[in-house]
């Protein structure tokens, strides 16, 4: 069995709460995502793209990999 060796680290609460603004910000945006029309109108072509799969899957993506350079900035190296 490995065994586990556990160390502090800290993060300013300012760094936490953006953090927590970003995946909250990101939970919303692929709650509300829809598919894509195969024959888009003139309201779904001028839509943000977040409002579909992929735009929120994109979104999700780069929240996902901001958080994990923020926290990975906090970890004192190997």
């Amino acid at each position: 069995m490995s065994e586990f060796n556990f160390e502090m680290v800290s993060f300013p609460r300012c760094q936490i709460d953006q953090i927590l603004i970003q995946m909250q910000q990101a939970e919303t945006i692929c709650r509300n995502a829809r598919p894509a029309s195969r024959y888009p109108d003139k309201d779904e072509l001028m839509a943000e793209p977040q409002t579909f799969y992929s735009g929120a899957s994109g979104n999700a993506l780069a929240c996902l990999r901001d958080v994990i350079q923020q926290i990975e900035t906090y970890l004192p190296p190997k």
